[in-house]
């Protein structure tokens, strides 16, 4: 009862001053998001779904992603970062209550006695020891605040991954579909620049045609046949990049990624409510927590200023001998109070202190950049999309006549009335009006994931359920 007592009266008298020197954050106060191209045509203000990509109606697709939010390597990276700052948080907070161990201590010792020689002693103890900083100017406050903001941001900085993820599945996936067709468009003008081929040769065979003509059409048909393999490549490489993105090995999603069609996105796109951007807005969400803790170690600096007040305390039994070392006699208790300061080094703490300043001084501009480039990448992704909704419908009409034009121009040189380069180079604007709406359409596609990704994902996917809600 005496220890207790002892301590608790310590306690109450050194606590009833306790102060949290340092700066109290607050979060800095921007403005909601303003957009100029929200307003287009092109996007309506209803909310979209969280499952954004549900909206191409692909269950290739919504398998890809679904596969990748579970068992994508970055997010299990990221999950594990989570974890360490959560086991962080938790040892901060811990230090605000007294440290107990138990320990069992034998000591066997020679030392000179006067009058009696060189004496052997022996001195046993078992018992609990404790420890605890008395927290008068909150450097232990401090730290826990800024440990709880590092553990917030790594939360954010998992939904930012998870974002960036099914993004990138997205993205992925609808380059792959982009360059299949490529490849279709290709394979079909090579079946047309055959029939062409054979067509010039048989001329030729019956004194019509002319060696320029046949050469010139075997010249077109290398070319575009030299095209193929690029392209297979780069089909391939597509479908490498999205099973490592799922988590599995190059070559295990071959089956699964058969050339399909994915037709270019038609309708008016969902954004929601723009001026709520920087809310959305995982990596923002993170930067406003990564200021808060450093705003917070700055407290944890302006503490070393001031004195730090422990009480170490010992309870249990002290003896000679280990036979009756659990013996009422042989209790025991200690307290030691004690003060320490830097009274003496006072340039080194001040020091620490200025550099914890420009650390936060630092965190707040990348606050702002990540605000700043928050609303460049989204504005720009808005834009983009518009234009290329507009590109899209030109390089249909682009298509639709250069087709036409190729078709008129063999029923013209079949019938002799068009001379053989006038049908080349109809056949060539045709192939490159196809590609090119290949390309258009792939664009779309990727413009629409661009936004979805440049908005925040639109809402967080349970992907970490091994993460537990913290206060």
């Amino acid at each position: 009862m005496v220890i207790r007592s002892l301590v608790i009266g310590i306690a109450t008298v050194l606590l009833a001053g306790c102060v949290t020197v340092g700066p109290d954050y607050a979060a800095p106060q921007t403005a909601p998001a303003t957009l100029q191209q929200a307003g287009a045509a092109d996007f309506v203000s209803a909310s979209p779904v969280a499952t954004w990509w549900s909206q191409f109606d692909d269950p290739v697709l919504d398998q890809l992603v679904r596969e990748a939010l579970l068992a994508n390597l970055d997010l299990r990276i990221a999950v594990s970062r989570v974890n360490e700052a959560r086991a962080v948080f938790s040892e901060r907070r811990l230090d605000l209550a007294p440290h107990v161990t138990m320990g069992v201590e034998g000591t066997r010792s020679k030392q000179p006695v006067e009058g009696q020689g060189r004496v052997e002693t022996d001195s046993y103890s078992a018992g609990f020891d404790a420890a605890w900083e008395l927290d008068l100017f909150g450097r232990v406050r401090r730290s826990a605040e800024a440990a709880h903001a590092d553990l917030q941001a790594q939360r954010n900085d998992l939904q930012a991954v998870q974002v960036t993820v099914a993004a990138e599945v997205a993205r992925n996936y609808f380059e792959l579909r982009g360059t299949q067709k490529r490849l279709d468009v290709s394979r079909r003008i090579l079946q047309t620049l055959g029939d062409t081929q054979r067509l010039t040769e048989s001329r030729f065979d019956l004194g019509a045609g002319s060696q320029l003509e046949v050469q010139s059409s075997l010249a077109r048909v290398r070319a575009v046949e030299a095209e193929v393999p690029m392209l297979e490549a780069a089909e391939g490489q597509s479908r490498h990049r999205l099973a490592v993105l799922v988590g599995k090995r190059p070559g295990e999603l071959d089956a699964v990624l058969v050339p399909r069609e994915a037709p270019a996105f038609a309708k008016a796109l969902p954004i929601g409510d723009t001026t709520e951007l920087l809310r959305q807005r995982p990596d923002v969400r993170a930067a406003e927590r990564r200021l808060a803790a450093a705003t917070a170690r700055v407290g944890v600096a302006t503490a070393d200023l001031f004195p730090r007040v422990s009480l170490r305390g010992f309870i249990g039994f002290l003896s000679g001998g280990w036979g009756n070392l659990v013996n009422g006699d042989n209790r025991a208790w200690q307290v030691t109070p004690s003060i320490s300061w830097a009274a003496f080094d006072m340039g080194s703490v001040r020091a620490r202190l200025r550099a914890s300043e420009a650390q936060s001084d630092g965190v707040a501009a990348q606050y702002e950049k990540a605000v700043l480039g928050a609303l460049e990448e989204t504005e720009n992704a808005l834009l983009s999309y518009a234009k290329q909704q507009e590109q899209l419908k030109l390089r249909l009409e682009q298509s639709v006549a250069a087709r036409r034009a190729a078709e008129l121009a063999e029923v013209r040189y079949r019938a002799g009335s068009s001379d053989f380069l006038t049908l080349l180079d109809a056949q060539r604007t045709q192939l490159a009006a196809d590609d090119a709406l290949a390309q258009a359409e792939a664009g779309v596609n990727v413009g629409v994931v661009t936004i979805y990704k440049s908005l925040g994902g639109w809402g967080e996917q349970d992907v970490a359920p091994a993460i537990a809600a913290l206060p």
